[in-house]
């Protein structure tokens, strides 16, 4: 486990500069930020920075779906230089959930997923930095507001999905955990997700987890609370 910083540790040691990239769920930033608050308040020596470098509908795979507005950008498009200007000691990278491209499973879209998830971690490693993967967050049909489409449809995209399109993440986010991609450490979102969401239905069985693809502020709570737990050895109970 790679613990940037841990409770039993020098609190005056200097502390490494980590870059988070991946899609919407990261550019919105609210994960980081709690983390980061938290951070403030209970470590509040200087040198930790987190930068949330995330961008909308971007994929590790390069993959788009027809229904796109735009072919989806890709972080290969813009790795080297994001690398060169932030000079990151850690890189935290959550892809997944749009390199399905909201279809049934496919032997080819997996492969795109992995090439790319492994010339990532490879491109952060020969930059200097240390590699740390989230596993993608689940997605959450019943919170989606749009039309769920079965399996023998066309058309898919991130409106009108595959109705069981988590089992997709559910693939992608073994392999992450299996040690499929080299990285320092994988840390698994999925499983603490999901155990909130049933935990939200138990108490209301109306709960909606954002829109099924982008967390709710609840969301966003467990992801921080995972990565100050997993990353830097925090004890937030």
């Amino acid at each position: 486990m790679l613990h940037l910083f841990t409770d039993k540790e020098n609190q005056n040691s200097v502390q490494p500069h980590v870059l988070f990239l991946g899609d919407s769920i990261t550019a919105d930033g609210q994960y980081i930020r709690l983390a980061g608050e938290w951070l403030k308040e209970h470590r509040p020596h200087p040198g930790v920075r987190l930068s949330a470098w995330g961008v909308p509908s971007e994929t590790a795979s390069g993959l788009s779906e027809a229904a796109h507005p735009f072919p989806r950008p890709c972080i290969h498009e813009r790795l080297t230089r994001e690398l060169a200007e932030a000079s990151p000691d850690v890189v935290v990278a959550c892809y997944g959930m749009n390199d399905g491209i909201y279809h049934p499973y496919s032997a080819e879209r997996f492969t795109a997923y992995q090439d790319g998830m492994r010339r990532l971690s490879a491109q952060i490693h020969e930059a200097g930095a240390k590699v740390v993967l989230l596993t993608p967050p689940p997605f959450d049909a019943l919170s989606m507001n749009g039309l769920l489409l079965p399996a023998e449809a066309d058309g898919f995209s991130y409106l009108e999905p595959y109705k069981d399109y988590d089992r997709v993440l559910e693939h992608y986010a073994g392999w992450l955990l299996s040690g499929g991609c080299p990285a320092d450490q994988v840390i698994d979102l999925r499983t603490p997700l999901l155990k909130h969401i049933r935990q939200e239905r138990t108490l209301n069985a109306a709960y909606r987890y954002g829109d099924g693809i982008h967390p709710d502020a609840s969301g966003h709570g467990v992801i921080a609370h995972t990565l100050l737990q997993e990353l830097f050895g925090a004890e937030t109970e």
